[in-house]
């Protein structure tokens, strides 16, 4: 368990860290006044990466017979597309260098969270899932406050940025792949046809109810977040006239935040979850306490203010983590091969990123005007309704208290 939080932390360090700071430096760099529309693009891209990549890379890992284990290889590969990302992220001077260097990061990202969360289901049976469910989810805050906190002694170095957290990952993907009980599955693989790839991105919604509604209430809520994550940076620049070089020290505050309130909550609400047998209350009231601070982000005025709709923001995702994802595991269609459909439920983390760049500039010129360009209360009011809806799918799935 150390080695896989280990490992789960490296590398959202590496993927966190880019999203949330390195990407808006390098587009500010690249083009200041067209910033968002090279985000937008950038993110688009990675996002459809992660769509394709996430179940395709699961049922290989499913499939795979190596005497290495089904879940070694992958682990490896992610190690290898981080260190390639991070290389091509440091010389990247224009917006289509800098999207390969994401996808890199995307891949890395993707083959990292295919290994871990599969990991949570092959070893564990399903009322022990609630806390390591917490941990694994956990990873991504803590990974982004200790991929940014290890690099601001370093201010805006892009070189420090991008491969202080990307060692982390390789030393945590590496270490796992050691230390890893993964033996080798005998049992025959199935051919892997043109329409098998095509069938990967498929589960019947008729005949696994549960697992849609799952999968749309994470794609829901997680565009809500999404809409605030992938905007962040520009918003604390034009919002509140944070200057690029004092960036670093606001995000890794709001990081912070998120983190210590997503780990003083999370493990206590993945045990409490366990103790009761219960997983759909505590999503529900978790999506509903992640828009009420999207709401309060929406119509902050100051900075301070706006860290406490992160306080609240940080509650809602603390027990949404805690919960969900074990809750996932619960109504999976093939439970002895669970690598593609928990892959697909990550879809459901990385599609937000691609739908809200894509709607984003949309909404972000609802209202706009000379002075205010960008209406980013619009976006986060967009973000809020979504997570709400998404609430309200996982009311209906039977097969879970």
């Amino acid at each position: 368990m150390f080695f896989l939080v280990f490992a789960a932390i490296g590398a959202a360090a590496a993927q966190m860290s880019v999203t949330l700071l390195t990407l808006s430096l390098k587009a500010n760099q690249i083009d200041a006044s067209d910033a968002t529309s090279i985000l937008a693009l950038v993110s688009g891209a990675a996002g459809i990466v992660s769509l394709v990549g996430l179940p395709i890379i699961g049922r290989l890992s499913d499939q795979t017979r190596s005497r290495a284990g089904r879940r070694r290889p992958f682990l490896l590969a992610a190690a290898a597309a981080f260190s390639v990302g991070a290389v091509t992220m440091i010389v990247a001077n224009d917006a289509w260098s800098l999207m390969l260097a994401n996808l890199a990061f995307t891949l890395g990202s993707v083959c990292a969270g295919v290994s871990t969360t599969a990991l949570i289901a092959d070893q564990l049976p399903s009322n022990r899932r609630g806390l390591p469910s917490a941990l694994i989810s956990l990873s991504t805050p803590v990974g982004a406050l200790v991929g940014i906190g290890l690099s601001q002694p370093f201010g805006t170095s892009i070189v420090a940025l991008v491969l202080i957290p990307t060692l982390m990952a390789v030393a945590g993907l590496v270490s796992l792949t050691v230390f890893l009980h993964d033996p080798q599955v005998t049992q025959e693989r199935r051919p892997f046809s043109f329409l098998e790839v095509i069938g990967v991105f498929w589960v019947n919604p008729l005949r696994y109810p549960g697992f849609a509604l799952a999968f749309a209430s994470r794609m829901l809520v997680f565009s809500g977040v999404a809409a605030l994550n992938t905007f962040q940076a520009i918003y604390l620049i034009d919002n509140f006239g944070f200057a690029p070089k004092d960036l670093g020290q606001a995000i890794l505050l709001t990081v912070l935040i998120n983190t210590v309130v997503s780990l003083l909550v999370a493990p206590l609400m993945g045990s409490l979850s366990d103790r009761l047998g219960r997983r759909k209350p505590f999503v529900v009231i978790a999506a509903t306490i992640l828009a009420v601070g999207l709401l309060m982000a929406a119509s902050a005025e100051t900075f301070a203010f706006y860290l406490v709709a992160l306080v609240v923001i940080a509650v809602g995702q603390g027990v949404y983590f805690s919960v969900e994802l074990a809750l996932a595991t619960q109504v999976l269609p093939d439970p002895e091969n669970p690598a593609k459909d928990l892959a697909l439920i990550n879809v459901a983390n990385n599609l937000p990123v691609s739908i809200v760049a894509t709607v984003s500039p949309a909404i972000l010129a609802i209202g706009a005007t000379a002075n205010d360009a960008k209406n980013f209360s619009a976006l986060f009011i967009a973000g809020a309704i979504s997570a709400l809806i998404g609430s309200l799918a996982i009311a209906f799935i039977r097969r879970v208290r």
